[in-house]
C-alpha cells in the first residue's frame, strides 16, 4: 500500500490544459459533434452494459496492446478512458504491490464499477479518478506508461493533440505508451466508408471515428516504436507503441 499513498500525496487537482496543438487539424478526420455532457450521460447510461455489448470485440486487441507496453514490478501506469476497469485490474497485478495502476474516466457510473473492481482484487494497488483526458490532473513526469483503448477517438479532433499533449507531460522521461484507436486509412477501405457515413449521419449513436493515431503522437513529440495495423468487423484499427524520448 505504499505505492498508493505516494500516488494520492502527488496527485494534484488543475483545470484543463491550455497546451496548443503543435499543428493543424488531421486532414480529412471528421468533427465529433457531441458535447462532453452528452458522453458522459451516454457512458453513464452504458456502464453496465458495456463490456457485453461493445468491450467484447475489442478484447483480442486491447490484450494485445497490454501485451506491447510491458508493464512490469514497481511501474506506475495510468490508464485514460478506463471504463469498467478491466484493463485497469490488469494492470495493477502486473505492476504488484510495489506499484500503482491508476484510471481515470469521465463517466462517474464507469469509475464506480472500475473502483468496485479493484477494491474486491486482492493482488491490485489501483487509483480510479473521475476526469478528462485533455486536462490530467498529475504532474509532470508521475507515470512510467500510459494506456489508452478505443478512447482517443472519441475527442473532438483539435483535442486529440491536447490529449496526446498531455499524456506527454505526465510521463517520465523514457516512459511508454500503447494506443489503440479505430484507423483512419487513405484510400479508405469499404467498412471504413461504411462506418464514417454512419458517423456522420448518427453523430450520436456512432460518437466516435476513424484517426490517424501514429501521427497525433509524433506531433506530441513521442517516438514511435511500432504501428500495426489490425481489424475488428473489417475496420482498420491502430495499435501505435511509443516512447517519450530520453532527457
Amino acid at each position: 500500500m505504499r505505492a498508493l499513498t505516494k500516488f494520492r500525496n502527488r496527485t494534484r487537482h488543475k483545470t484543463r490544459s491550455e497546451v496548443a496543438s503543435r499543428s493543424n487539424d488531421p486532414p480529412n478526420v471528421a468533427r465529433v459533434l457531441t458535447t462532453q455532457a452528452e458522453t458522459q450521460a451516454n457512458y453513464d447510461r452504458i456502464a453496465r452494459f458495456y463490456e457485453p455489448l461493445e468491450g467484447i470485440w475489442e478484447r483480442r486487441i486491447r490484450s494485445a496492446a497490454v501485451s506491447a507496453l510491458h508493464v512490469g514490478p514497481g511501474e506506475s501506469v495510468l490508464e485514460i478512458g478506463s471504463g469498467p476497469g478491466y484493463v485497469l485490474v490488469e494492470f495493477g497485478r502486473l505492476a504488484g504491490p510495489d506499484g500503482v495502476a491508476v484510471g481515470i474516466d469521465l463517466s462517474s457510473k464507469m469509475c464506480q464499477l472500475a473502483h468496485r473492481r479493484l477494491s474486491v482484487d486482492s493482488q491490485t494497488v489501483g487509483v480510479v479518478v473521475q476526469g478528462d483526458g485533455g486536462g490530467l490532473p498529475f504532474d509532470d513526469g508521475r507515470f512510467d506508461a500510459a494506456f489508452m483503448s478505443f478512447t482517443l477517438e472519441l475527442f473532438d479532433t483539435p483535442q486529440i493533440a491536447v490529449v496526446a499533449a498531455e499524456t506527454y507531460r505526465i510521463l517520465r522521461s523514457g516512459g511508454r505508451i500503447a494506443v489503440v484507436s479505430l484507423r483512419k486509412e487513405d484510400p479508405a477501405p469499404l467498412m471504413q466508408r461504411g462506418y464514417e457515413w454512419g458517423h456522420s449521419a448518427f453523430p450520436r449513436l456512432l460518437d466516435c471515428r476513424p484517426i490517424r493515431v501514429g501521427q497525433a503522437l509524433a506531433q506530441a513529440g513521442f517516438m514511435i516504436e511500432d504501428d500495426q495495423r489490425l481489424s475488428m468487423w473489417g475496420l482498420p484499427v491502430a495499435l501505435v507503441v511509443g516512447s517519450r524520448p530520453a532527457s
